[in-house]
C-alpha cells in the first residue's frame, strides 16, 4: 500500500470527539446507573450477586435474561476489589492510613498485599459508593479511552481514526469481561505510550510528565503482573523510538525515558515500600517458581468469537478450565485489521514491532519450548499467568495494528478513484482473508471436543447452538462489511461511504461484544440484615468463621472480623499454622469454608468445626456461620461444655457460638483488661506482666504503654503467631499502631518523585518541527 497521506490539521480536532470518549462508557451503563428509576432494579455488583449474607439463595449463574456472570468473569472483582478496595476507601474517608486489615484471616498487610490499591487515588476512592465496582470501571474506560486518544493523535493519524481506535480501546475484551485487578493498570499503557511519543518530540530537561504519570499509574492500579505485562509492551515501544532516533538524539531521548521511570517508580514509593516489606514474611504460592503452561484448547477460539461456547461458564464445571483462562478477547475484525496493516508503508517498523509482539505472546500462550524458554529468559515473566495475563498486552498491539490499517484506508486522496483504492487494498484484504480464516478454522477444530460436550446442551433461553451460530455470523458479518468498504464494492464507493461501512462493522462488532454480558445483570439479592446485625452484636473483638454466608474478604467491606480470606501473597506464619491445624490439603488462598481441599471432597473447615472446634477458639473465633440445615454430624461426640450454641437462625443460615474462644486481649496472671477497640486497650496489674493481642504478628507493629512512671514504645513480638507485650504494675494505656519497616524511605521517595514529576512537566520544550523534523534527519520508519 504505498500511496500519499492526507494528514488532517491538528487544529481541526472536533470537540465532541472527547465528548463522546466521556459519555459512551456512561451511556452503556446507563442501564444498571438508573436502573432503579427506570429499569427495575437490575445489577452486576457482586455484593448483590454473590453469596454475601442475603436472605435467599439462587444459583450464582442465573437471574439475568442471559445466564453467566454480569460483567465480570472472575469472583475476585467482589472478594478482593470490592471487598479489600471498600476497607481502603473508608480508611482514606476516616483519615487513617490503610496500612493493615485487621477483618481477613488473623489480620494481614493491607497496603502491602498490593491487590486493594491502596494508594490507587482517586480511583480506589470510588470503591466506597454503592456500586463502586461499576463506577470504577466507567472511570477506567474513560481514561483509557482519554490515553489512547491522545496517544494517537501523537502519531498523527487520520482523526477517524484516532477516534475509532479511542472507543475500541474503551471497550476492549479485558474490560468487557473483567473488572477485577488485572483489568485495572490497563487504562494507562496509551498513556505510557503517549508519555513516550513526548519525550521523543521534546528537548531540554524535561518533557517526561506524562510518561512518570502513566508508568506511576501503572504501578499503582492494584495487579503488577499486569502491569509488568502491559509495560513490555511499553518497553518495546521505546526501544523502537530509540532506534529511530537521529544518532545525536538519542542519549537525551534515553535519559529522558530514564527519568521519567524513576520519577514513576518514586511517586510509588510507599505502595512499593509496602510490597517489599510484607514479601519478606509472606507466602506467594505458585507464584514461587516458573509457571509455563498452555492456554487451554478451548480459549483460542474464544479469543475470536467470545460466546462461541455460550456465556460466562456456560457448560458446567467441564467448561471451567477455559474460561478462568480468558483475560479477555480481541473479536474477529481487530485481528483481521491488524493483518491487512501490515501491507502499510507508514510507521512500517512499528507495524512489524508489533506484529512480532503479538506472535511472540501466543508462542508464549501455546507453550512452544524456544519461544516459551526465551520469554522467560527475561526477569519475572515465567512467575506470571502468563497466558492469561498477557491478553491486555496482546489485545493493546493488535489494536494499534488495526488503528494503522484505519489511518491506510482514511488518509487516501480524495482524487483516488475506486479502482485505484481498490487496488490499493485488494492484495491486503485477501491476504488477511485467508490467513485469518485458517487461523479461526483451526482454532474451531481445537475446540471441538468442547463442542462435544455442549452438544444438546440447553441452559437458558438461547441453546448452545444459538451461541455459536450468533458467534460466526456476528465476526464474519463485521469482516465482510469491512473488507466491503475496504474494497468499495457495488455502491459503497464514495470515501464517506466506505468509511461509513468500515465503521460500522468495527464498533458494530465492538460494542454488540462488549453489551452481551450486561444482559447477565440480575435484581439484587436482598441483604440479610438481621444475620449482620446478630453477627455485630454478638462478636465484639472476637472473629467469626464462615462456610459460605458471608464470602471471603467480605468482612472486612462490613468491618467484621473473619478468619476466612481470599488472596496472594498471604502472610507465611499464618499459612504454616493453617497447614497445622486443618491439614496439608487446605487451600491458602481460597480459605471460604466451601473448597473442598480433601481427596474424598469433604469441607475441611466443617469437620473442624464439627470434632474440633478448640482449634477455632484459640484463633479467637467466637461465631460460626453456616448454611440453614448444616450437618453437624460428629459434634454429638463432644462433651455438654464444648458443644455449640445456635445463637441464630433463618431460612439460609444458623449462627452457633463457640463457648470457649479466646478473646481478643488477654492479660497475664493478676491483670485486669478493658478493650477500647482493636488497637487501644487499658490494663491494671498487681505486679509486671503480659499482655496477649491475636492480632497477626508482623515487623512494624509497636505498642505505645503510657503508665504511671513509664512511656514507652516497644514492638510487639511472637507468641508462636500472635502479639505479645510487657506490661507495667499498675494501669497502664497500651495502643498499637502498624507501619510498614523503612516507609520512612518510602514518603521520601514519593516527595522527590513529586519535584521530579514538576521538572518532567515544566523543564521540556517541543522540538522545532515536532516529528517533521525527525523524519527529516533520518529518525522515522515511512
Amino acid at each position: 500500500m504505498d500511496m500519499p497521506f492526507s494528514r488532517p490539521a491538528l487544529r481541526h480536532w472536533p470537540r465532541w470527539h472527547v465528548a463522546l470518549l466521556v459519555l459512551l462508557p456512561v451511556l452503556v451503563h446507563l442501564p444498571e446507573l438508573v436502573g432503579p428509576a427506570l429499569f427495575g432494579q437490575m445489577t452486576s455488583d457482586p455484593l448483590s450477586v454473590l453469596s454475601v449474607a442475603t436472605t435467599t439463595r439462587r444459583d450464582w449463574l442465573e437471574g439475568g435474561l442471559l445466564p453467566g456472570l454480569p460483567g465480570w468473569i472472575d469472583g475476585c472483582a467482589g472478594v478482593i476489589v470490592q471487598a479489600l478496595g471498600h476497607l481502603v476507601a473508608s480508611d482514606w474517608r476516616q483519615g487513617v492510613l490503610p496500612w493493615w486489615n485487621p477483618y481477613s484471616g488473623v489480620g494481614m498487610p493491607l497496603a502491602g498485599e498490593y491487590q486493594p490499591a491502596a494508594f490507587f487515588l482517586p480511583f480506589v476512592l470510588l470503591l466506597g459508593f454503592p456500586g463502586g465496582v461499576l463506577l470504577l470501571k466507567i472511570a477506567l474506560q474513560t481514561v483509557a479511552g482519554l490515553a489512547m486518544y491522545a496517544f494517537l493523535r501523537a502519531l498523527h493519524l487520520d482523526r477517524r481514526a484516532v477516534l475509532v481506535g479511542a472507543l475500541l480501546y474503551a471497550f476492549n475484551g479485558t474490560y468487557a469481561w473483567a473488572s477485577d485487578g488485572p483489568s485495572q493498570p490497563l487504562a494507562f499503557l496509551p498513556l505510557v505510550l503517549f508519555g513516550i511519543e513526548r519525550a521523543r518530540t521534546h528537548t531540554g530537561a524535561g518533557g517526561w510528565g506524562w510518561l512518570t504519570v502513566g508508568l506511576a499509574y501503572l504501578l499503582l492500579s492494584g495487579f503488577p503482573e499486569t502491569a509488568f505485562l502491559v509495560g513490555t509492551l511499553a518497553l518495546c515501544w521505546a526501544v523502537l523510538r530509540l532506534v529511530q532516533q537521529p544518532v545525536p538524539a538519542r542519549v537525551p531521548y534515553a535519559l529522558r525515558i530514564m527519568a521519567g521511570g524513576c520519577a514513576a517508580l518514586l511517586l510509588a514509593a510507599p505502595q512499593l515500600v509496602a510490597f517489599a516489606d510484607f514479601l519478606r514474611e509472606a507466602w506467594v504460592g505458585p507464584h514461587a517458581g516458573v509457571l509455563d503452561a498452555a492456554l487451554p484448547r478451548a480459549s483460542w477460539v474464544m479469543a475470536l468469537f467470545p460466546y462461541i461456547n455460550g456465556l460466562f461458564f456456560y457448560g458446567g464445571a467441564g467448561q471451567f478450565g477455559a474460561w478462568w483462562a480468558m483475560g479477555g478477547y480481541v473479536g474477529l475484525v481487530v485481528p483481521w485489521l491488524a493483518l491487512v496493516a501490515l501491507a502499510g508503508k507508514r510507521e512500517r517498523a512499528a507495524r512489524f514491532m508489533l506484529a512480532g509482539y503479538v506472535l511472540v505472546c501466543m508462542g508464549k500462550q501455546a507453550n512452544l519450548p524456544v519461544i516459551t524458554g526465551l520469554v522467560d529468559l527475561l526477569p519475572g515473566v515465567g512467575r506470571t499467568i502468563f497466558y492469561r495475563l498477557c491478553f491486555p498486552a496482546e489485545q493493546a498491539a493488535l489494536l494499534l495494528l488495526a488503528v494503522f490499517a484505519l489511518d491506510d484506508l482514511f488518509s487516501l486522496p480524495a482524487s483516488f478513484s475506486s479502482m485505484q483504492r481498490r487496488m490499493v487494498f485488494r492484495q491486503p484484504v485477501l491476504c488477511a482473508s485467508v490467513a485469518l480464516g485458517v487461523v479461526a478454522f483451526g482454532a474451531w477444530r481445537l475446540n471441538a471436543p468442547t463442542r462435544a460436550a455442549l452438544a444438546g446442551y440447553a441452559h437458558g433461553p438461547v441453546p448452545t447452538w444459538g451461541y455459536e451460530a450468533a458467534s460466526l455470523l456476528l465476526g464474519c458479518g463485521a469482516v465482510a462489511l469491512c473488507a466491503a468498504g475496504m474494497l468499495g464494492v457495488g455502491r459503497w464507493q464514495s470515501a464517506r461511504a466506505r468509511v461509513a461501512l468500515v465503521c460500522s462493522g468495527v464498533l458494530g462488532e465492538a460494542l454488540v461484544l462488549f453489551c452481551v454480558p450486561l444482559l447477565c445483570v440480575r435484581a439484587p439479592l436482598p441483604r440479610n440484615t438481621a444475620l449482620l446485625e446478630t453477627v455485630q452484636r454478638e462478636l465484639g473483638l472476637q472473629r467469626f468463621v464462615t462456610m459460605g454466608v458471608i464470602a471471603p474478604n467480605y468482612g472486612a467491606y462490613f468491618r467484621l472480623p473473619s478468619l476466612n480470606h481470599n488472596g496472594v501473597p498471604m502472610p507465611s506464619a499464618w499459612i504454616e499454622r493453617m497447614r497445622r491445624d486443618f491439614g496439608p490439603e487446605v487451600d491458602p488462598v481460597t480459605f471460604d469454608g466451601i473448597t473442598p481441599n480433601r481427596p474424598d471432597g469433604q469441607f475441611f473447615l466443617a469437620e473442624t468445626l464439627t470434632k474440633k472446634p478448640q482449634i477455632f477458639e484459640k484463633l479467637g473465633v467466637a461465631l460460626a456461620l453456616v448454611p440453614h440445615g448444616f450437618s453437624m454430624t460428629g459434634s454429638e461426640a463432644l462433651p455438654p461444655e464444648q458443644k455449640l450454641k445456635l445463637l441464630y437462625s433463618d431460612q439460609t443460615a444458623d449462627v452457633y457460638r463457640l463457648p470457649h474462644a479466646a478473646p481478643y486481649f488477654e492479660a497475664g496472671p493478676g491483670c485486669t483488661v478493658r478493650a477500647e477497640s482493636q488497637t487501644v486497650a487499658h490494663t491494671v496489674c498487681a505486679a509486671p506482666s503480659f499482655l496477649i493481642r491475636r492480632e497477626l504478628m508482623m515487623s512494624g507493629w509497636t505498642a505505645r504503654v503510657e503508665a504511671v512512671q513509664t512511656q514507652t514504645v516497644v514492638p510487639a513480638f511472637d507468641e508462636a503467631l500472635f502479639e505479645r507485650i510487657p506490661l507495667p504494675a499498675g494501669p497502664a494505656d497500651i495502643r498499637f499502631s502498624f507501619t510498614p519497616p523503612f516507609m520512612a524511605w518510602g514518603w521520601a521517595g514519593f516527595l522527590l518523585g513529586l519535584l521530579m514529576l514538576g521538572a518532567g512537566f515544566v523543564g521540556g520544550r517541543p522540538m522545532r518541527g515536532g516529528v517533521v523534523a525527525l523524519r527529516r534527519s533520518g529518525g522515522a520508519s515511512e
